[in-house]
């Protein structure tokens, strides 16, 4: 697949008209000229543009004033333009998720298996990139672009893995490794990184938000990693490792260790005899539903180190909103409460005036959410203002 296929956007004014399409779905010209501060005349011209080359469509009409006249055009991205391939690569598993350019997710599919050598794992990625190209074929809609999150340090330039230590990989070109097999542009992306790419735009009907913190946590890739975006834009630092805050959040296991020994034995309703090593978070948090008081205490217990780290980096970038992606959505609000009382005590306590504390929420595709904001990396590099 050649490069044709790709947006072609150059003028700046195009981008953000598509982008804001793009963010609101189904919108007027007017309501758009007035976002852009733009002359009707000069957003016509941008409109008829993006229709001619297919990016946009009309999608009905919108309601007319209350002095009548005619009903507005609405418009919309077209989503049979293109579909975008995602996925979070991990050791125990592989996360995929289709999204076409509208940014609706088409499909979505998780392929666990037990950690093995590396040559194995790059294997597993190419069979479901192509068991996923296979299963999308029908819809004869192009590919525009695969576009993998993986745990590690990544330039954001070439795209080259500088390190994984969840992978196992070392100054490895994963992305000329999969667009030489597959004949379609590719990306790659810290993991962290991508679930702050996709809050940014995957948030349909709302505007960009300034500033966004993203915090995953992952015991088999090396801990808690962040993804930050500053005035709308990615901040990767000057070589790629802004998001690898090097955190000293314990792991699952000695926190089970620790709060195991405080709980008795006839309580325990996880199975600890299998490997603590091998428990994950959403064993933790099938078990505490059923009432289990370990698997409680551990969340509990992660959610106020997670917290902890969270407040230290509070107070450097001054978020407007934290979102908790990754395994971290598993819990849905056990984890984001003990989250945000544990951050509240810990601002209160050291800062010596009062300031808001940014809104805590869940990534809105959960544990999907990297895999989903890899597919944002198209749209950053195509759409970049």
């Amino acid at each position: 697949m050649n490069k044709q296929i790709m947006l072609d956007l150059k003028e700046r004014s195009h981008k953000k008209v598509f982008a804001l399409i793009r963010a609101q779905g189904n919108v007027s010209g007017a309501a758009l000229a007035k976002q852009m501060e733009m002359q009707p005349s000069s957003l016509v011209y941008i409109l008829r543009h993006l229709k001619d080359k297919t990016l946009i469509r009309v999608s009905g009409y919108g309601n007319s004033t209350d002095k009548g006249g005619k009903r507005p055009l609405l418009w919309q991205v077209n989503p049979e333009y293109g579909n975008i391939i995602g996925l979070e690569v991990m050791r125990h598993s592989i996360r995929a998720v289709v999204v076409n350019l509208a940014g609706d997710i088409l499909m979505k599919v998780e392929k666990e298996f037990s950690p093995d050598r590396t040559e194995k794992t790059i294997k597993r990625i190419l069979t479901t990139i192509f068991e996923v190209l296979n299963e999308i074929s029908i819809s004869k809609t192009p590919v525009l672009y695969i576009s993998l999150a993986v745990p590690g340090i990544v330039n954001p330039v070439t795209h080259r893995i500088i390190y994984s230590f969840g992978l196992k990989l070392e100054d490895f070109d994963l992305k000329s490794f999969v667009e030489e097999r597959f004949n379609i542009p590719t990306g790659v992306i810290n993991d962290a990184n991508a679930g702050a790419l996709g809050e940014q735009w995957f948030n349909k009907g709302e505007s960009f938000v300034n500033n966004i913190l993203y915090i995953m946590y992952n015991p088999l890739a090396g801990g808690m990693g962040l993804g930050v975006v500053l005035n709308q834009k990615l901040y990767t630092g000057s070589n790629g490792i802004a998001g690898e805050i090097f955190s000293r959040v314990p792991s699952l296991e000695q926190i089970i260790n620790e709060k195991s020994n405080e709980i008795p034995k006839e309580e325990i309703l996880i199975p600890l005899a299998d490997g603590i090593k091998n428990i994950q978070i959403s064993d933790l948090y099938n078990f505490s539903k059923k009432g289990c008081p370990l698997s409680k205490a551990v969340l509990t217990g992660l959610s106020k180190q997670v917290a902890k780290e969270i407040s230290k980096i509070t107070g450097l970038f001054d978020p407007e909103r934290i979102t908790l992606g990754g395994d971290l959505s598993i819990c849905e609000n056990l984890c984001c409460d003990e989250i945000m009382t544990a951050l509240r005590e810990l601002l209160e306590k050291n800062y010596p005036f009062k300031i808001q504390i940014p809104q805590v929420e869940y990534a809105k595709t959960k544990i999907f959410s990297a895999a989903t904001g890899a597919t944002a990396l198209f749209l950053s590099d195509e759409l970049s203002l």
